[in-house]
Order: structure tokens, then C-alpha cells, then sequence
């Protein structure tokens, strides 16, 4: 199983997974409960440079069936930044009105998942067919060695509290819950790794640089 750069080809795959990733939270950003129109309006972002969701800000797994899983992550100072282009082209592509979009997106957008100064793991997912193989350990470590080389010392994330595999796997690597917040209506807890105990290294085997 190999990490790299994600591409504009990934995008099927991607949009998948971070739409798995989200949970609730896709189906708001689009307006739809629809999975395929979810799925598409991530696409769109997934696809165009300097946004949240897009190619640049993620790594995939890939192996032979191809890909397994991914993981998105940035700087949190980089929010303003990278909202924008979600803010000033989401209306165009959103499926329901103007009221729910103020009443619903608006204040998803606006809500504070990470602190300044982090490095903020948006999103990880793997397909359940390739859990429980280490996958989502190398993609978090992926995530880390990136705010290694950018010299961040404190990773974040948020991760539903039901979500026991998932806490399992932060609490391991370092993670420990500092607060709640809630977010499209949905439960989250934010975990934080102050000193970056996973990931020190400066090179992992399998990433391509």
C-alpha cells in the first residue's frame, strides 16, 4: 500500500470517502440528502485549487485494487484562506433555498474546529473493507509529518463521539479530547495532540515527497 500526493483523477474515490468522512455534514454543505448529489457538489471543490476540499490539502492510499483511503488536512491558520472559494461559489451549487443555506451552511462554515496555530486533520477515511490494516495509522502519520515539516507542533481534529474505532485509533497515537462543539446539528468531539508524540521522523516509508 502506497501514500501519495492526491490527483484531479481521484476525485470518484475522494469525494467518497471525505462524503463518508462527513457524515451529516456533506449532505448540508450540498442541500441534499442525496449521496450522489452530495457526492458532486464535493467534487467540484475536490477538483479546483486554494479550498478546503480540494486535491492539494490531501493524501491517498492506494494499492493494487486502488485506492483504500485518504486523508485531508491543513494548517488551521489557513481557514479563512481556504473557505473563501467554498463561500463564494457553494450558493451556486447548493440544492435547496436561500434559507436553509443561511439558517444551515452559514453557520457550519463559521463554526471553529481547530485553534491558530494547529495543523487541523479535516478528514480521514478508509473503505471498510481495508480497516483494521493499519491504513488509518500511516494516513494520520502522513498528516503529521506534514506539520513537522512545516514546523506546527500541535495537530487537531474532530471526531464523532460514537465513533469508537476512530478514538481508539487518536487515543493511541497521542490524542486526548479537550472540549466538544457541535456542528450541522451533529455531536463532535475535538482531540488535539500537543506534542505530536506519532510521526517524528522525517521520512515514513511508502509517502512519496
Amino acid at each position: 500500500m502506497d501514500i501519495r500526493q492526491a490527483k484531479i483523477e481521484d476525485a470518484d474515490e475522494a469525494a467518497e470517502l471525505i462524503c463518508m468522512a462527513w457524515g451529516e455534514c456533506a449532505y448540508v454543505l450540498a442541500g441534499s440528502d442525496n449521496q450522489k448529489a452530495a457526492q458532486d457538489v464535493i467534487k467540484k471543490f475536490y477538483k479546483q485549487p486554494d479550498n478546503i476540499l480540494s486535491y492539494q490539502n490531501i493524501h491517498v492510499a492506494e494499492g493494487r485494487n486502488g485506492i483504500a483511503g485518504l486523508v485531508l488536512s491543513f494548517p488551521s491558520d489557513h481557514f479563512p484562506r481556504l473557505s473563501k472559494l467554498l463561500v463564494e461559489k457553494l450558493p451556486k451549487f447548493y440544492k435547496s433555498d436561500a434559507e436553509d443555506y443561511q439558517g444551515k451552511v452559514v453557520p457550519m462554515l463559521k463554526t471553529k474546529e481547530a485553534e491558530p496555530g494547529e495543523y487541523y486533520i479535516d478528514s480521514l477515511a478508509v473503505y471498510p473493507q481495508y480497516r483494521a490494516c493499519g491504513i488509518g495509522s500511516r494516513l494520520l502519520k502522513v498528516a503529521t509529518l506534514k506539520s513537522h515539516k512545516l514546523g506546527i507542533s500541535k495537530t487537531s481534529l474532530i471526531v464523532k463521539p460514537e465513533n469508537k474505532g476512530a478514538l481508539k485509533l487518536y487515543k493511541k497515537h497521542g490524542y486526548s479530547v479537550r472540549g466538544k462543539l457541535k456542528q450541522a446539528g451533529t455531536n463532535f468531539l475535538s482531540m488535539v495532540n500537543p506534542i505530536n508524540q506519532t510521526g517524528k521522523s522525517s521520512s515514513i516509508k511508502g509517502i512519496i515527497q
